[in-house]
């Protein structure tokens, strides 16, 4: 299944942002284990450096460099072309970066955006859904069951 990751979830993971970072850390184990396929779009990776740099979490550069690093052996990387953003530009859509985001992920033919916001995908015509729907619809309708192991 190809899953496109919105930045929210990333920058739970990233960030530790409670108490969704665990959600997302067990969708990137996924991703890792080559599961489920997960993409991003390649900018969603200078905004989350910039959040994790300036935000409230305020890392160092290097920390965040490294951590996103770790977090892209679990991810593909959707190139956005001058197709995507025309057609974002011709959109209806009123926020440009989530219209951006919506074409890599019909580039990439996404089964699913997984995202916190989803009222952002409204006009999405590609289900849209969160961490916690995604882990019950894969138990319901495939019958994997994931969990935390506490080490």
């Amino acid at each position: 299944m190809k899953l496109f990751v919105d930045t929210n979830i990333i920058l739970d993971s990233l960030a530790r942002r409670q108490p969704f970072d665990k959600k997302a850390d067990m969708l990137f184990v996924l991703g890792l284990l080559k599961e489920q396929e997960l993409w991003t779009a390649a900018s969603q990776f200078t905004d989350a450096f910039y959040i994790l740099t300036s935000g409230a979490t305020r890392v160092s550069g290097d920390v965040a460099k490294r951590t996103i690093r770790e977090l892209l052996a679990a991810l593909n990387v959707c190139n956005m072309t001058r197709l995507e953003v025309e057609a974002a530009l011709d959109s209806s859509w009123d926020d440009f970066e989530d219209a951006c985001l919506y074409q890599c992920a019909r580039k990439m033919k996404a089964d699913a955006i997984i995202t916190r916001n989803k009222k952002d995908f409204e006009q999405a015509r590609i289900p849209v859904m969160d961490c916690d729907e995604l882990f019950a619809w894969l138990e319901q309708e495939k019958g994997l069951v994931y969990d935390f192991i506490d080490l």
